[in-house]
């Protein structure tokens, strides 16, 4: 705008132009033929040309100041949002954790049938374990062979175990699978070629 007015020295008008008028040039609100007509007045008087240079410099500083809080608003936002996100990460790890102590690993595996194992499968023929004693024998044993049990609640054998009475009887293996607390067992004879 400062480009299209350049005010002379001319002898200044008695009319001039109203502050609403010079108000709704600096906001552009005015249509082109009235924008000429007040352009065309500024060119030759010079008060009204110093009270727009004012009037301009008030709008770009009230225009500051909505700059400056959109550029706070705009950090509260990310602000915010970060901390948005760290709790869900805080509760979204909690629950990670809550469900995997809750839902531990199933355990699939196959061990030789040794002597402790066949002496704790011998113990009774029954298909469902609920003795606590003989149920944590179990669990003994298995962590002596590596297997990371932490609890069982049941021992759930596929049929009774008899032992062969043989010296060199087919060897034997244990499948086992521990899910939800719960073991699930199978006693298998392998054939002599495996």
């Amino acid at each position: 705008m400062y480009r299209i007015i350049q005010p002379t020295f001319a002898p200044e008008s008695e009319n001039h132009i109203d502050i609403e008028d010079m108000a709704r040039l600096a906001d552009g609100t005015v249509d082109k033929a009235e924008r000429q007509h007040l352009i065309h007045h500024l060119n030759r008087c010079q008060r009204c040309y110093e009270i727009l240079q004012k009037t301009l410099k008030e709008v770009s500083a009230d225009n500051l100041l909505p700059t400056a809080f959109s550029s706070r608003w705009k950090s509260k936002t990310a602000y915010a949002i970060i901390a948005f996100m760290l709790l869900i990460l805080i509760i979204g790890g909690r629950l990670v954790i809550k469900f995997r102590d809750e839902h531990p690993p199933i355990i699939l595996t196959t061990l030789d049938l040794d002597q402790q194992l066949k002496d704790i499968l011998l113990e009774n023929n029954a298909l469902k374990w609920e003795k606590a004693e003989r149920i944590n024998r179990l669990v003994a044993a298995l962590q002596q062979k590596g297997l990371q049990v932490k609890k069982l609640d049941l021992v759930v054998l596929s049929k009774p175990y008899y032992q062969k009475k043989s010296l060199f009887g087919p060897k034997e293996v244990l499948h086992i699978r521990v899910e939800n607390n719960v073991a699930y067992l199978q006693v298998k004879q392998l054939d002599q070629g495996q």
